[in-house]
């Protein structure tokens, strides 16, 4: 799996690209690296490598406010992400390349027309749906997330916005939530032997990427309009979806 000269260029810009937009917007990492990662090395590989930088970038946050975090529904939405993730773990090992590339695609299509739908104010639930809603969103998002790395994050928004949770009790609570499920597909994908030397070298040269996204991202905040830039976000995912889906 190593990458030319131009594949490490194209890396680089990805990887700038997708965590400028996850600092700016507060997600959107993996739903960027991913599928544009997916044209120069493995679903998987791509996922993976997505999955360890995002993860890196939770612990700061949560290191600092997890005095915040909603413990009774983080304990729920963890416990049924994980049996997500274990179901998804489950399709990795019987569906081929192809067939992933494609469910990348088809997820990514109908994930931009959802976000460019509901223009990040998802539905609200009454509380006597909140019991099915943390089963549904946590197996949802844990499968999802094992099989394409993204799209995770408005999966759980959907249940934590039904909970009407103080902004910073959401959004560690969410990012720990993110962290933990990170973790346990971590240990998964190594478990599949997709942590071989080249992935984590490419996750060692994401690091400074990172970080130079992350700083251009800051100044993206304040120079762009919150729901202009979603949607921007929004069709380049639609994008992404299509390209995969005709590659």
């Amino acid at each position: 799996m190593p990458l030319s000269f131009l594949g490490l260029a194209f890396y680089a810009l990805v990887m700038i690209g997708a965590f400028a937009v996850r600092s700016a917007a507060g997600f959107g990492a993996v739903l960027i690296a991913v599928p544009m990662l997916a044209f120069i090395l493995p679903v998987p590989s791509a996922v993976a490598v997505a999955t360890a930088l995002t993860a890196l970038t939770s612990v700061r946050h949560i290191s600092r406010d997890w005095r915040h975090i909603a413990g009774r529904q983080f304990a729920i939405l963890a416990f049924y992400s994980i049996i997500g993730i274990e179901l998804g773990f489950c399709f990795i090992k019987t569906l081929d390349e192809t067939t992933l590339r494609r469910g990348l695609g088809a997820f990514l299509i109908l994930y931009s027309i959802y976000a460019l739908w509901t223009s990040g104010a998802p539905p609200v639930f009454s509380a006597r749906w909140h019991a099915t809603l943390a089963a549904a969103a946590g197996i949802a998002g844990g499968f999802v997330g094992a099989l394409f790395g993204g799209g995770v994050g408005p999966i759980y928004v959907i249940y934590f916005n039904a909970l009407r949770l103080e902004r910073e009790v959401f959004r560690v609570t969410l990012t720990t939530v993110a962290l933990v499920g990170g973790a346990t597909r971590i240990v998964g994908y190594a478990s599949l032997g997709i942590y071989g030397p080249p992935t984590l070298a490419l996750v060692a040269i994401g690091l400074p990427l990172m970080a130079i996204g992350s700083r251009l991202g800051d100044w993206l905040a304040l120079s762009l309009n919150p729901r202009v830039f979603g949607r921007f976000v929004g069709g380049l995912v639609l994008l992404s979806g299509l390209a995969l889906l005709v590659r």
